[in-house]
């Protein structure tokens, strides 16, 4: 009887996981639903997908990672804005700071460097120039998850608002996607977005383009843009 149980909940499971993987026309169907542009780039895992967010054009890309500690598939995203590029700000998953922070100090004491240069990835570079910031608004919920890292306070509390915190705290099925690697980067005037994923999840691609458009929107709204005063505080390269 056990056994006949498991495999009734077995074969549910697969149902739901088979459900979130979708097909070239349904994802097609849901991209035109959504006034974004939409087409694939020769293998089912690799297709791309774009639209307008705060009035300034974003991309989305599918396909092989582009990091070594994204696995699977990767959602790669950039959205242009218009916002004072001095202004350079992270979300990172908790997990992938701590390891991405192992290999900063790995990198710098291996070669005897004294200071980070470009042969690190940017957002490495990010961890060692600046500290993880933390305000009382912040829910614990989100501080167990992810980390903000940046150096102005002030223009972190205005993008990493309530409506940045949702999203990121949406519901992510199944479980084991909450950890998964997640980067968001504002910097140069864009808001970038690397996230694993599996080819073709659904609810990941639902969940990052939520994400990113509501990044861009938010920062749109609220920091400086290009041409206004600010002093410069992001260092060169």
């Amino acid at each position: 009887m056990f056994e006949r149980l498991r495999s009734v909940f077995t074969r549910g499971a697969t149902s739901a996981a088979d459900r979130s993987i979708a097909t070239a026309t349904q994802l097609s169907q849901w991209a035109k639903g959504q006034g974004w542009s939409f087409a694939f780039q020769g293998e089912p895992a690799q297709f791309h997908l774009g639209g307008v967010a705060a009035g300034q054009p974003w991309r989305m890309e599918s396909g092989a990672p582009a990091r070594d500690y994204i696995h699977g598939t990767e959602l790669r995203a950039r959205a242009d804005l218009r916002v004072a590029p001095e202004v350079a700000l992270m979300v990172i998953s908790r997990s992938l700071k701590e390891e991405l922070e192992g290999r900063v100090y790995g990198a710098i004491t291996d070669t005897m460097q004294t200071a980070v240069d470009d042969s690190l990835p940017q957002e490495m570079r990010w961890l060692a120039i600046y500290e993880e910031l933390r305000w009382p608004e912040l829910p614990t919920s989100f501080l167990r998850l992810f980390a903000v890292v940046g150096d102005r306070t002030d223009d972190a509390q205005r993008w990493v608002n309530a409506a940045l915190v949702s999203h990121l705290l949406m519901e992510r099925v199944p479980a084991e996607r909450v950890q998964a690697p997640l980067l968001l980067m504002l910097g140069d005037g864009k808001v970038a977005l690397r996230m694993q994923t599996a080819a073709r999840h659904l609810p990941d691609l639902q969940y990052a383009t939520a994400l990113l458009t509501t990044a861009a929107t938010v920062a749109a709204q609220n920091l400086p843009l290009c041409g206004d005063s600010q002093p410069d505080t992001l260092p060169p390269g």
